[in-house]
This record gives structure tokens, sequence and C-alpha cells, in this order.
């Protein structure tokens, strides 16, 4: 008798920063705070709709384990504080658009970062 095929359910896959769209929320809520727990991170989470603590904290732990943000025991809770700036992790997507996308090659990036600097100036 044959078994039937499990089906495998993936994750989404990441962004070109490595960052998927619960960590880049989550980043953006760091970012605006000193230090933060995890429950300050729910709790301004759950503003935009119902998410489970457990998943803000096991997304926060595994950030930390990726060097994205330090943790720090503080009684029984963890604190958490923004390992990377916002410049870096900028650099960081553009640096991936230009090597994984563009193969090494700048010139669209400046070509497009030129264009738009013009269409703002002329706003």
């Amino acid at each position: 008798m044959k078994q039937a095929s499990k089906t495998v359910k993936r994750a989404k896959k990441p962004v070109l920063s490595g960052l998927n769209e619960l960590e880049a929320d989550i980043m953006d809520i760091v970012w605006d705070h000193t230090k933060i727990t995890v429950r300050d991170v729910h709790e301004v989470m759950m503003e935009g709709g119902y998410i489970p603590y457990t998943t803000v904290m096991a997304a926060m732990n595994n950030m930390s384990l990726k060097g994205l943000l330090k943790q720090n025991r503080n009684g029984r809770a963890f604190v958490y504080a923004a390992a990377i700036s916002r410049e870096q992790m900028a650099c960081s997507i553009i640096d991936a658009v230009i090597n994984r996308v563009l193969e090494g090659d700048r010139a669209v990036i400046v070509s497009y970062l030129s264009e738009f600097a013009k269409q703002k100036a002329a706003k």
C-alpha cells in the first residue's frame, strides 16, 4: 500500500535583504525605539490586526540570531535593540539588488536615482 505524500508548508520567501514582511515590520518598530520588549512590539503590531504573541517572540529571537537585533535579559523579559541601522539595512538591500539582480551593474541604479532626483526637484 502506497503512503500518501505529505504536503510541505513553505515559508514566505524572504525579500532580497533577507527580511520577510514580519521582520521588516518588527525592525521598523524597533528602530523607532532605543530599547523595546517583545510585549511592546506585539502591542504596536496588534494595532494593525491580530498577530499571535508567540509569532512576534519567535521572530525577534530569530532576528537576534541573525544579528539584526541585540537581545538582553531584564528580569524575566528580553529587551531588544537594533543591531543594524536603517541606513545599513538600505545599503544591504541595494547591494543585494545590484549583485543578485543586476549582476553587479551599478549603472542602472545610478541612472534611476539620477532620474528620480530630477523628477523630485521639478516638483
